[in-house]
């Protein structure tokens, strides 16, 4: 069987070998803060080391097989949204799990049945006020203006071992985060993500320094929030063109943060 060596992984284990069938996520732009794949995050997770993360925030698909049909230039279908796949987005939380440090957090949003059975503490229901009616259904009185964002701490025990609780986290807050998504011309991907409401979680789980993981990654918008806050960040994500639009902004985000330093 022909095999291939898989690329570079920050936090790697041990040098991986797989089928040439299974092509490895590439390196689509590395800097010092931030290191971004392209390609299946099933395929990268798996040979990361064990606890190599410090904090996880992620929007994975919703099973909702939904389709862009409102805009002149419609979006594409978001991949692994469909009920089938969802064995599959649950197994690359596991993942997530067992790579961020023990007691640490995770965010995930959207539905949280991919969090059953994890080992992980008690889910804290967040409700991100999104400031506008979403689309929904039209004929219905009530339109949805909010989404949740499920809130929990690892308590995957590596090696045999509880560990020490060491979770960094501002002071104690309400469950209701307000921050208008993003409208108009200027939206990137279908669920995109407001980078301030992003930046609040990064900052309220993890220390300068630390390094942000996010498997879903979409336009990136993970890694331009935790650039702005000091943090590191490894995002993946298998659409080359939200890869392309979310490096254009990672660069934005980087040389802010230079120019505010040079200052």
């Amino acid at each position: 069987m022909n095999t291939v060596t898989a690329l570079p992984i920050p936090g790697l284990e041990e040098p991986t070998v797989r089928p040439a069938a299974a092509a490895a996520p590439i390196i689509a732009y590395e800097s010092n803060l931030v290191t971004v794949y392209q390609g299946k995050a099933e395929l990268l997770l798996p040979v990361m080391r064990t606890e190599s993360v410090d904090l996880i925030v992620t929007d994975p698909p919703y099973a909702a097989d939904w389709q862009s049909g409102r805009r002149t230039e419609k979006f594409e279908k978001i991949a692994n949204d469909t009920a089938a796949d969802r064995d599959l987005v649950k197994s690359i939380i596991t993942e997530c799990v067992r790579l961020v440090r023990q007691h640490r957090h995770l965010y995930v949003f959207g539905p949280k049945d991919v969090l059953e059975g994890q080992k992980v503490s008690d889910v804290v229901d967040l409700i991100w006020d999104k400031g506008t009616l979403g689309s929904g259904d039209v004929t219905s009185v009530w339109g949805p203006s909010h989404e949740p964002i499920s809130f929990t701490v690892s308590k995957h025990r590596h090696a045999g071992k509880a560990g020490a609780p060491t979770v960094p986290t501002r002071m104690r807050r309400g469950t209701v985060l307000s921050y208008t998504r993003p409208t108009g011309r200027n939206v990137r991907h279908p669920s995109e993500k407001p980078v301030p409401l992003l930046r609040e979680l990064i900052e309220s789980s993890s220390r300068q320094g630390e390094t942000v993981l996010d498997p879903f990654a979409g336009v990136l918008s993970t890694a331009v929030a935790a650039v702005l806050a000091g943090r590191k960040a490894i995002v993946v994500e298998e659409n080359p063109r939200y890869v392309e639009l979310g490096i254009e902004r990672i660069k934005a985000a980087e040389d802010l943060v230079a120019a505010m330093h040079a200052l």
